[in-house]
């Protein structure tokens, strides 16, 4: 292999603190669905370019950090040029990560509250608990309790970013001991909170206009991030005596 190339297992090695279920068969299996296309040697060995490598780095973000099915990142790859940005694989223009709206926020100085962040997904059931790490039964539990809700009512409930979002959290929690029915109380704080900063906007909103919607978000943004200063000032205050921080 020359300095230009890397070997399979050199892609391994080079991958695999960034993404503990990597392995070879996995690899082998993106280049057999057409994700990935390495170039052979004579003796008919895979060489990994950089561009390879920064390739299927993207496949396992879009993966890992938004839950796309391969289907779906197979259709973001063939539909859109792949190019090299800031030496990381990027899809087109980078609306497999975040919209545009959420770029901008995020380059005026911070993320926008409103926006998870995540691309569009639909996942059934079994795909969801594989995401997240919880088993179905769990999934249906925070179904139950009203922490995660499907897209439809069909007769193949579908998820979407949101509810893997909250799975992944709830997988967090039940790590430590807590359940589902314990994390009601974030819901009817979120709700009350919500109904709370709707009175706020709802004059905005009723004057239907394009600046006044966008005012209206801008209001929302702000009073979300003010809620979340207050919220954990107040926890900290709340817990003070278990973590000696009290001042």
């Amino acid at each position: 292999m020359t300095a230009q190339h890397r070997s399979i297992g050199q892609v391994l090695d080079l991958l695999k603190d960034e993404f503990s279920d990597i392995s070879i068969s996995k690899i082998r299996f993106l280049e057999s669905q057409g994700l990935i296309d390495p170039e052979r040697n004579q003796s008919g060995y895979r060489k990994f370019t950089e561009s390879d490598i920064n390739r299927l780095r993207w496949i396992l973000e879009q993966q890992r950090d938004h839950f796309l099915p391969l289907k779906v990142i197979k259709e973001r790859i063939d539909g859109e040029a792949f190019d090299e940005v800031d030496g990381r694989g990027e899809a087109g223009d980078g609306e497999a990560g975040e919209g545009e709206a959420v770029r901008r926020t995020r380059k005026a100085g911070g993320p926008n509250p409103l926006d998870a962040g995540a691309v569009s997904v639909s996942l059934t059931l079994d795909e969801l608990a594989s995401a997240s790490g919880l088993s179905p039964s769990k999934i249906v539990e925070l179904e139950k309790f009203g922490l995660i809700e499907p897209l439809d009512d069909g007769a193949l409930s579908q998820y979407g970013a949101e509810a893997v979002i909250v799975a992944k959290v709830a997988a967090g929690f039940l790590a430590h001991g807590l359940e589902p029915r314990h994390l009601r109380a974030y819901k009817s704080a979120a709700e009350r909170e919500a109904g709370l900063l709707e009175q706020r906007i709802m004059p905005l909103v009723m004057q239907r206009t394009p600046k006044s919607r966008k005012q209206s978000q801008d209001v929302l943004v702000e009073l979300i991030n003010l809620g979340s200063e207050l919220r954990l000032s107040l926890l900290r205050g709340a817990l003070a005596n278990h973590t000696g921080n009290r001042k």
